[in-house]
Order: structure tokens, then C-alpha cells, then sequence
């Protein structure tokens, strides 16, 4: 009888182990599918921001970046001191503006991405699907391609030009040493900006040009007249 309840007791004591062990790995791959659903939402989160730019550092300054797929994304920088008009107004304003044009020249030549006011100053964000859009939307002159393509278009490279070298100018260049690399892509510029290609700068203009970064450069005019313009040439690759 001893026998028997030693057998008894060894065999709920096994099957105690037994549920303990299977309830171990149930709590386990319950951990590791929360873990897994974490992670997949965390995830899907990042990717929602990221294609809404939530996680995008603005300028601090307006800037023009030329994208390698061809469309330029302007951010607009500007004073926003007249409490009569507001962030409202502004970004009504604005889609008004872009509605006239898209109705014309296709829904998605422009974009107003985003527009914020804070602290007197403005910000807007606004993608064009091309060069031409930006230039017929804002009247400002803006030029992207190739050096051959430009030759093709008439523009003269009569401009003073200057290498740059790891994001710093560098010495004067003859034009035809430019022309002669038809290759090369360019941008022409004909407004107080900052401009960022998708590449390596090379050359620029020496005149009203100061350069930020390798593939970033500053066009102001030296008296800081912001109504005083002139082409600006920007070569890179």
C-alpha cells in the first residue's frame, strides 16, 4: 500500500512538472507574439511618418532641393509678423493658388506638403513635380539638366566661375572647361536661396554664392537686396 501511494504521489508530482513546463512554453510564445506585434506596429507607425514626414527636419532657412527624380521641393522661410493674417488664411491662400495651377497642368505638378506659423516666422513646404512647374508656378527662374541640354536652351556660361572642392570654392575655371563636360548636370538659379542638389557641387558662379556644404550652396545678393537677382550657375554630378 506504501508502494502504491509513493507510486501515486510520483506520478502527480511528474504530471505537476509537466503542466508547469507546459505552461512555461505557453507563456513563452505568448511573449514572443506580443513582442512580434509590438514590433510590427512600431514599424507601420515609423512607415506612416516617415511617408508623411513627421520625423523630416525642417529649414531653418528658405531652400530650394533638387531632387534626383527631377522634382524640386521648395521650403519657404519668411518673417510672419500680422496677427490679421493667419496660418488659415495662409494655407487656404496657398491651396487656392494650387488648385488654379493643378487644373491646368495636372493634379500633381504641385503639392502643398505643409505649412506651420510659429513665433512670427512662416514655414511652407511645397513639392513641384518639375523645374518647369517651379518656374511657371512662381515665376522665379529655375533651370535643371544637363550642361549639353543647357548649351541646347542658349544659356551663355559667360558667368566668372570658381571649382569647388569638398564643399569649398576653390579657383577660377574657364567656362569652356565647364562646357566642354556635357555630362555634367546644372542648375540655373534666379533668386535669393539656398539651393541643395542631388550630387557633388563643382563649380558654381563666383559672384553672390557662398557654399554650405558639398552639395549645398547660398545665393544672396552682397548688399542683401532681396529684390536684386541674377542667373546663378550651379554644376554637379
Amino acid at each position: 500500500m506504501e508502494q502504491n501511494k509513493q507510486t501515486a504521489s510520483k506520478r502527480r508530482q511528474k504530471a505537476e512538472k509537466s503542466r508547469e513546463k507546459r505552461t512555461e512554453i505557453v507563456r513563452k510564445r505568448l511573449l514572443i507574439l506580443v513582442i512580434a506585434v509590438v514590433v510590427a506596429a512600431v514599424l507601420v507607425i515609423a512607415l506612416i511618418c516617415k511617408l508623411l514626414g513627421v520625423f523630416d527636419a525642417a529649414a531653418e532657412v528658405s531652400t530650394l532641393t533638387l531632387t534626383e527624380d527631377g522634382q524640386v521641393i521648395c521650403e519657404e522661410v519668411t518673417s510672419f509678423e500680422d496677427d490679421a493674417y493667419s496660418k488659415g488664411a495662409l494655407k487656404s491662400y496657398m491651396k487656392e493658388e494650387i488648385k488654379a495651377y493643378t487644373s491646368e497642368n495636372g493634379a500633381n505638378s504641385v503639392k502643398l506638403d505643409k505649412v506651420k506659423v510659429k513665433d512670427g516666422e512662416a514655414y511652407a513646404k511645397v513639392t513641384y513635380a518639375s523645374a518647369e512647374d517651379y518656374s511657371h508656378f512662381t515665376s522665379l527662374g529655375l533651370y535643371v539638366g544637363t550642361i549639353e541640354e543647357a548649351l541646347e536652351q542658349g544659356f551663355d556660361f559667360s558667368d566668372a566661375f570658381v571649382s569647388v572642392t569638398d564643399g569649398v570654392k576653390g579657383a577660377s575655371v574657364e567656362p569652356l572647361d565647364i562646357t566642354s563636360q556635357k555630362d555634367l548636370k546644372i542648375a540655373v538659379v534666379k533668386e535669393n536661396i539656398n539651393v541643395t542638389v542631388d550630387g557633388k557641387i563643382l563649380y558654381v558662379s563666383d559672384s553672390c554664392t557662398t557654399m554650405v556644404d558639398e552639395d549645398t550652396v547660398a545665393i544672396s545678393q552682397p548688399d542683401g537686396n532681396q529684390d536684386a537677382t541674377q542667373l546663378t550657375y550651379i554644376i554637379y554630378q
